[in-house]
């Protein structure tokens, strides 16, 4: 089956609504531009096409069964990309600034962006605890998105200061997501943020075979009731020595 094809099977079969031929050839040229750079630089572990599709893009896309994205959205540690540009080519109303303190991977982002032809995209090179402090960037947005390995109560302080009052900020998680929530209550209450709900699912490249491979994933939807307090976020020498 051709790439086009069995991308939409896999998003089909793990609940993703369908997209046109257009966005699906874009996801496949960007999977295409990050296996290239990634003979020259470490991007991802997952090469595989199928297995990019399940962890990379049904993952990414996957908040897209639970709401629709609208407004602005800030990706706070996009990394390769992700969540970030899969959003970006599926949302095209919708106004996306990545953020990375890598400034090769920035770089790609660039490239791969004019690649495409997104016009819905900033990028920023910075470290998510300075642009906080940015007061352009700060309260500023609908949504914050962030698939970073980082513990709960760490992202909360990254990420919720980009959030307005009354946005939310989608934490992409795995299977312990409850685990986190329980010990990120500190964190979330000096933000008056609080956890609305959560949405568990199990990613697959075919959700009705039980022989294949399945991941469980969770994604947390946390609203922010106030403004950022002043003095957050801190340095992430504080965060370490100090976590909320």
């Amino acid at each position: 089956m051709e790439e086009t094809g069995l991308l939409k099977q896999i998003l089909l079969a793990n609940g993703i609504p369908s997209f046109g031929d257009d966005i699906l050839s874009r996801l496949v040229s960007f999977y295409h531009l990050v296996v290239e750079k990634n003979k020259v630089m470490n991007l991802t572990a997952i090469t595989d096409f199928q297995d990019f599709a399940v962890k990379h893009f049904a993952d990414s896309l996957s908040v897209l069964k639970i709401l629709n994205l609208s407004g602005s959205c800030v990706d706070v540690g996009t990394g390769a990309g992700f969540p970030g540009i899969p959003l970006a080519i599926c949302c095209p109303d919708v106004s996306f600034t990545l953020l990375d303190s890598l400034r090769k991977r920035v770089d790609f982002l660039s490239e791969a962006v004019s690649e495409l032809g997104l016009k819905n995209v900033t990028l920023m090179h910075t470290r998510a605890e300075d642009a906080g402090n940015n007061a352009r960037l700060r309260d500023s947005f609908d949504f914050a998105v962030s698939r970073a390995v980082s513990g709960l109560s760490t992202l909360v302080e990254y990420v919720l200061p980009f959030v307005k009052t009354s946005g939310t900020f989608i934490a992409y998680k795995g299977p312990s997501a409850a685990t986190e929530i329980a010990t990120s209550s500190n964190a979330l209450k000096v933000f008056s943020a609080r956890v609305d709900h959560f949405h568990s699912f199990e990613l697959s490249p075919d959700p009705s075979d039980e022989s294949l491979e399945k991941s469980v994933r969770t994604l947390l939807f946390i609203t922010k009731d106030k403004p950022t307090p002043k003095g957050y976020p801190r340095s992430a020498a504080k965060m370490s020595k100090n976590p909320l």
